[in-house]
């Protein structure tokens, strides 16, 4: 089986996790590089950390920016990998803000964007 998913970790002896900051913790061990995946209940499991299965993010505006958040931070949070980081989902909405607020800047005045640093 493949990881179907752009982001995952792996630790230096070939075992597999959904993210760099699973490594380690035998509790989200997907399986390894010669194997493949073979804990198929945490991938499944993990296929619902996104933003459609978020009941938290139904109405956010932000929602297919973010994609639903990181299970890691939703863990760490929460204690569940379903759950929601609000301080986290803030803080993205902000940054998204300031990041479109500068975008329509830029569009409205030309010599911003000339000045802009990237």
């Amino acid at each position: 089986m493949r990881l179907r998913h752009r982001i995952h970790g792996r630790d230096p002896w070939g075992d597999l996790y959904p993210c760099h900051q699973f490594v380690g913790d035998p509790a989200y061990k997907l399986g390894n590089v010669w194997d493949g995946v073979t804990n198929t209940a945490l991938r499944d499991e993990f296929k619902l950390c996104n933003v459609y299965a978020r009941p938290d993010c139904k109405d956010c505006w932000a929602r297919l920016y973010c994609a639903g958040g990181c299970a890691a931070n939703a863990l760490h949070a929460t204690g569940d990998i379903h759950g929601t980081y609000e301080y986290g989902c803030k803080v993205f909405r902000k940054r998204m803000e300031c990041a479109l607020m500068m975008q329509v800047a830029q569009r409205l005045d030309p010599e911003l964007a000339k000045n802009a640093v990237l």
